[in-house]
């Protein structure tokens, strides 16, 4: 069984624990003697969950002798750089700003306002000219997740 598949497992066993419950996995990659773990949380998820989780993965890895050469864990959550890869994901952020990345090279700014089985709608903040005036609207867009690249979540002050 590959590393990646053996660390998804036993993470699936951790997460049944009552203070991980909460804890899903966005990806597992191992190379280079170096065991990437991005998480994240339906709830809370901080630096000290995350060195709870490589400590016990360590202690695992070990316990099996599963890697024999020298190697390095980094556990952390998914971060704010990093894009949506599940739905269990955008369900998590309804109700913040997202940029949207289309395959067709456009990019799109909203609210993530719901979550459908095969699409998202943003809240879209337009200008139109109404006479010599510019009116500021909202805009429901509909769009489908298999005409999305990437999403990423936008941090606005």
């Amino acid at each position: 069984m590959l590393i990646e598949e053996t660390v998804t497992a036993w993470l699936g066993e951790k997460f049944t624990e009552e203070s991980f419950k909460e804890c899903f996995i966005i990806e597992v990659k191992y190379h280079a003697h170096r065991l990437e773990i991005y998480l994240d949380s339906d709830g809370r998820l901080d630096l000290d969950m995350c060195s709870q989780i490589s400590r016990w993965l360590a202690h695992k890895i070990e316990e099996a002798n599963m890697i024999d050469e020298h190697y390095t864990i980094e556990v952390s959550s998914s971060g704010l750089d990093r894009p949506l890869k599940l739905m269990r994901q955008y369900f998590k952020n309804i109700g913040r700003a997202v940029d949207i990345h289309m395959k067709d090279g456009r990019k799109l700014e909203g609210i993530l306002t719901e979550v459908k089985p095969d699409m998202i709608i943003i809240k879209q903040e337009i200008i139109e000219k109404e006479g010599k005036k510019k009116v500021k609207k909202s805009l429901d867009t509909i769009i489908l997740l298999e005409d999305i690249q990437k999403t990423f979540i936008q941090i606005k002050f």
